[in-house]
Formats: structure tokens, C-alpha cells, sequence
């Protein structure tokens, strides 16, 4: 190929090829595809016809002193831009109903508990009342008198035991009794 001298002459035409002062003026760099679209904005820049080229580049130039002169309201609203973040924060907020269902739900939990301790406090009040007819009862006077089952009842008395409100008189078997202390 370099003994052909016309794709040796394309090169250094394309590379030598002089570019007139007014091209760089009138066209700002931008993409030849955002030519038709920018149409309005580059209009705003192009001299008036009975101005020289020279004169088109030195008022942008006094427009930008002015500008470097005043102060810019600009870094005020770029603040402002900062509410991009509350795209993100909808996520956020979804995380808090979903924290506020399961605090309700745990919340729900404590009363139930709170109920149940209370029911169970009022029965073990009641095995208490029962001492005050008797000193001595046994697992079978507090299945009758709270209608609970055997192991219930001995769950209760063991509770009233390790509250050292009563003690157990007896091993195991019918010979079983519990006293108040």
C-alpha cells in the first residue's frame, strides 16, 4: 500500500486539512447527534450579524468575568438537589411498618403474657386462701379446688415452693402434704 500514492495523499489531506476561525466559534464541541436537539441554546450564543467573529468571543468572555464577580445563587439550590435521597428513604419507610408489625405483634405478646402471669398470680393467691381453712393440703385438695389437672397442681405448689410460701411435708406418694410456713 505505500506504493500507492492515493491512500498515501488521503491521510495527510484529512490531517492538514486548515479549519477557518469561524467554525470554532459557531459550533461549541458537542456531539453531531445533539446538533438538532441543542438548536435553541446555540442560537442564544451566535453574534449578531453585524458583529465580527472577534468580537463573538470576547462577550462570552465579560459574560464570565460578571459572572466570576457575582456572587451565585446556584450552590444555595444544589442543597436543595439533595432530595434525591428520599427515593431511598420509601424503602426505609416500608422497613418501619414492617418494624411497627412486628412491635405490634411483640406488644400484643407482652399483654398476653402479662395476662397469663396475672391469671396464674390470682390462683396461687387462691392455693394461699385455701391455707387459711387448712394447714395441711395436698396435690388432690388443689385439683378440686382450682379444677386443674395433677400436674398442674403440682406446678403451682412447686411455684409457692420456690417462693418459700410453703413446704412439702413428705417425699412422694398420697402421703404428700404441703404446709404454709
Amino acid at each position: 500500500m505505500p506504493d500507492n500514492p492515493e491512500t498515501t495523499q488521503d491521510v495527510p489531506t484529512l490531517d492538514s486539512s486548515p479549519t477557518t476561525a469561524s467554525e470554532p466559534s459557531n459550533m461549541p464541541p458537542e456531539a453531531p447527534e445533539a446538533l438538532g436537539d441543542g438548536f435553541s441554546a446555540k442560537s442564544d450564543n451566535i453574534p449578531p450579524s453585524n458583529s465580527t467573529p472577534a468580537e463573538a468571543e470576547n462577550e462570552p468572555k465579560t459574560e464570565e468575568k460578571q459572572a466570576e464577580n457575582e456572587p451565585n445563587p446556584e450552590p444555595v439550590s444544589e442543597p436543595v438537589q439533595a432530595i434525591e435521597p428520599q427515593t431511598p428513604q420509601i424503602p426505609v419507610n416500608e422497613a418501619l411498618e414492617t418494624q411497627s408489625k412486628t412491635s405490634l405483634a411483640r406488644q400484643l405478646l407482652v399483654l398476653a403474657r402479662n395476662a397469663i402471669q396475672f391469671r396464674k398470680r390470682k390462683k396461687l393467691d387462691r392455693i394461699m386462701s385455701l391455707f387459711l381453712q387448712k394447714s395441711k393440703i395436698t396435690n388432690d385438695e388443689v385439683e378440686k379446688f382450682l379444677h386443674v389437672s395433677d400436674a398442674t397442681a403440682t406446678r403451682y405448689l412447686s411455684i409457692l415452693e420456690k417462693e418459700n410460701k410453703i413446704k412439702q411435708v413428705g417425699k412422694t406418694g398420697k402421703g404428700v402434704s404441703y404446709s404454709r410456713i
